[in-house]
Order: C-alpha cells, then structure tokens, then sequence
C-alpha cells in the first residue's frame, strides 16, 4: 500500500470516529438549546399576561396561537415555575409530537394566580434523523474531497521522495556514478537526501576497492601458482625415488586444486557483484546437451546409465557462459557424488532443470550444501564451491534452486518460473529437504 494511501485511511480514519462523537455531543446541545429556548419564550407569555392581570386589563386567551389557562390557586407553590415535556401520538394529524407545558406561578393583589402555556417542539428523534443524515452525507464529502485533495497536495509535498526513491531504484554500483538529489526546504526530506547520498557514495568506494582487491588476488596468486606448477612438471622429468614422485604428484595435486579455488572464487566475486549481464536469450537445451556430452568419458569410467528428457527450444535470458558452468556444475557434481554403476536422470523443461542421481545420504545438513566449502562427503575431490556457485548463478538470474534427498537419490532441481500449482503430495519417509529461493537473497 502507498504512503498517501496510508495517509488517507488515517485521515478518514479519525473523521469517522471524531464526527459520531461530535454529532453525540450536538445532538445534545442542540436538543436542549431547542428545549431551553422554548421554555424561555412560554415564560415570557406567562409573565406577559401576568402583567396585564396585574395592570387590571384582561389577558389575550389565544397569545401564541395557543390557548391559555389562568387559575386562582390556594397558596404559592416552592417552585414558581414547572415545567415537563413528553411524547404522544396525534390522532389528527397521525404523528408522534413533543408537547411542552410551562406553568408559572405569581401572586397579584393578594392573590396566587397558575398560568399555564404549551407549544409544540422538534422531537429528539426527529432532530437525531435529520442529523444521521446530515452525518452521512458529510462523511461522504470529507471523505472525497480528503482522498482528492491528499493525492494533489502529495505531488508536491511528496515530490522529493518520490525523487530520491526513482533515482535509488535505478542506482547501480556497476555505474560508478554518485546520484544525485533533487533540493528540498523540508526538514526531513533534507535528512533523508544527506543519508543516502552519504550511503551510497560509501558503498561506491566499497565496491571499487573489493572489486580492485579481488582482481588484483587473484591475479596475482595465479602467477605463483603458475610457477610451482612448471617446477613440479620438471621435477617429474628429472631422476627421482618413488616416494619422491608420490610426494611431487600430491603437491600438484593441491596446485591444480588451488587453481580451481581462485577461479571459483573470482567467479563467485563477479557473480556477487552483478557483473554478468542478462542481455540475450540462449538455447538452454543445446548447452545442456553439450554439457552431458563433455562428461562421456567420466560417466564411461564410472559406468553410470544416463536417462535423459530434454524438450526442443527450451530458451532462457541467461549469460551463456553463466548458463555453461550452472549445467556443468551440477552435472559433474551428480558424477562425483555417485555410485560405482549408479544412474543418472536429467530431466529439461521450460520451467525447470531437474537432476537426480544416485549416492550416499548426505554426512551435513541439507541447508548447508549450498554454502561455501560444505561438501556432501567431506573425502570427495572436490574444492566445495560448485552449488555455491549454482546458487549465485541462480541469484543472478531470480531462479530458484530446490535440494531433496529421498530413496537414496539426489535431487537437484532449477526452477525459471512459477510451475503450474498441483496436487501436493505426501513426502516419502526418511526424507532431508531443503529449499532455498535464492531469488530473494
């Protein structure tokens, strides 16, 4: 929900709880005002005709339209003046009144005298309806014109935000360019402007001298590495004992697993700083063909039966190189962590990647797996940053990535889009999952 939104509601909010109390309160006032005022004028009539009785001259009987009663009583009353009200149904005109009487009392040349008026008066009910509508009508209006008016008066109170949110959405580190702020007399817009210019200046810097350092360690790691692995190819040529050679060949060994590492981590640098583009779309079914392709010889000395179902023109907006390594990465990654004469199911769609594949229950948590360095099977040769980087690709791209293990197979499943919802079914006994919508992260 947007702010003027928010801030309507609000509004109309407190207008509805304030103006039933406010038409509370008037109703009273009102009803008694009607009632006092009333009551004032018939007091007027009784004194006006007490006069004229004093002065000796005979009183109007019909003073007000209204018929008057004049009375000799035996003593004054406490009370000079009564007065009472009520409701009753008129048979002649078929409709509920209000009647209200007032007798006062005087004493005149030695004499008490009761004069009594009446007249009718608004009921409380009628006056109660008159005032429901009028409530009705004026909370209709309040409530337009506060939505009207809060939507105009926003695009101008609002504008800076409304600004600085526009120019935030479209930052970009990759840019390198500062932004820059629309000026502003309000306060706290004048705050809010400070900090993200300050913020965003600092992860600018930030961003340069990771992505700097990044670069400049792993190139320069990769000419040491380089080095050793020449002096170990030519110390294998040279005369040397057996356990010499063994010695050699574990060292390069850790050489070659070191390159790997720098340029797995160099890729997973790149892949955390948004540095691959997503400008084109690819043939995701002729890279996955050619991936399974590159594997024969592996499979072969595994001997692993391979079932596959890849659909025909299964097109996805991915970098290819990125598209390369994420099928390759979880391809090798279903041979390694096979068994001798296991099976391998692949499956392609053009909502999602499905691999399975045979293998021991995993020795960590499932929500581990997907983490840097956290392998299945710790003793498998491998480094530890393939699904890292199958999730980072994912990332990249707003795929989601799914792990299940159930029945001794492995499954690893690359969603592109939101499939069909179904039947859900009943997960089997014994079953580790774990799920990771890497397109939030």
């Amino acid at each position: 929900m947007k702010l003027i939104d928010k801030l309507t509601l609000w509004i109309v909010g407190v207008v509805f709880l304030v103006t039933p109390l406010s038409m509370v309160i008037s109703y009273r006032s009102i009803k008694d005002n009607v009632r006092q005022a009333e009551i004032a004028r018939l007091k007027d009539v009784n004194d006006k005709v007490a006069m004229q009785i004093k002065a000796g001259q005979p009183p109007h009987q019909y003073m007000l339209d209204r018929p008057i009663e004049i009375k000799v009583v035996k003593s004054m009353p406490a009370q000079t003046t009564h007065t009472s009200n009520y409701n009753f149904y008129n048979t002649e005109l078929k409709r509920e009144e209000c009647k209200l009487d007032v007798i006062s009392y005087y004493s005149i040349n030695n004499k008490v005298y009761s004069i009594y008026t009446y007249n009718y008066v608004t009921r409380g009910a009628d006056i109660l309806h008159g005032m429901i509508q009028a409530l009705f009508w004026k909370m209709l209006l309040i409530s337009i014109l506060v939505a009207i008016s809060a939507r105009i008066i926003s695009r101008y109170l609002l504008l800076p935000f409304a600004n600085a949110l526009k120019i935030i959405q479209n930052f970009s580190l990759r840019q390198k360019e500062k932004i820059e702020l629309t000026k502003t007399n309000t306060e706290e817009f004048k705050q809010l402007n400070f900090f993200l210019k300050k913020m965003t200046d600092i992860a600018l810097e930030d961003y340069g001298r990771v992505k700097e350092f990044s670069e400049n360690a792993s190139h320069e790691v990769q000419t040491p590495l380089a080095v050793i692995r020449t002096k170990l190819e030519l110390l294998t040529e040279t005369d040397i004992r057996e356990n010499q050679a063994v010695l050699i060949d574990d060292m390069h060994n850790a050489v070659e697993k070191l390159v790997k590492i720098n340029r797995s981590l160099l890729l997973l640098t790149k892949l955390d700083n948004y540095e691959f583009e997503t400008n084109e779309s690819v043939k995701f079914c002729t890279i996955t063909r050619e991936a399974l392709h590159s594997f024969e010889n592996w499979i072969q000395m595994k001997n692993l039966s391979i079932t596959q179902k890849i659909d025909k023109e299964v097109h996805l907006n991915i970098h290819p190189v990125l598209a390369e390594i994420l099928v390759t990465n979880l391809v090798s990654n279903a041979i390694r962590y096979n068994l001798e004469d296991g099976q391998i199911d692949i499956k392609l769609t053009k909502n999602a990647l499905t691999i399975k594949n045979t293998g021991l229950a995993p020795e960590i948590e499932p929500e581990l797996l997907f983490r840097r360095f956290k392998k299945s099977n710790q003793s498998a040769d491998s480094i530890g940053l393939g699904l890292s980087i199958v999730r980072q690709i994912c990332n990249v791209n707003k795929f989601k990535v799914c792990y299940t293990y159930a029945d001794n197979l492995h499954i690893l499943k690359v969603k592109f889009t939101d499939e069909q919802p179904g039947i859900n079914k009943p997960e089997p006994a014994n079953v580790f999952k774990f799920e990771e919508n890497v397109a939030l992260a």
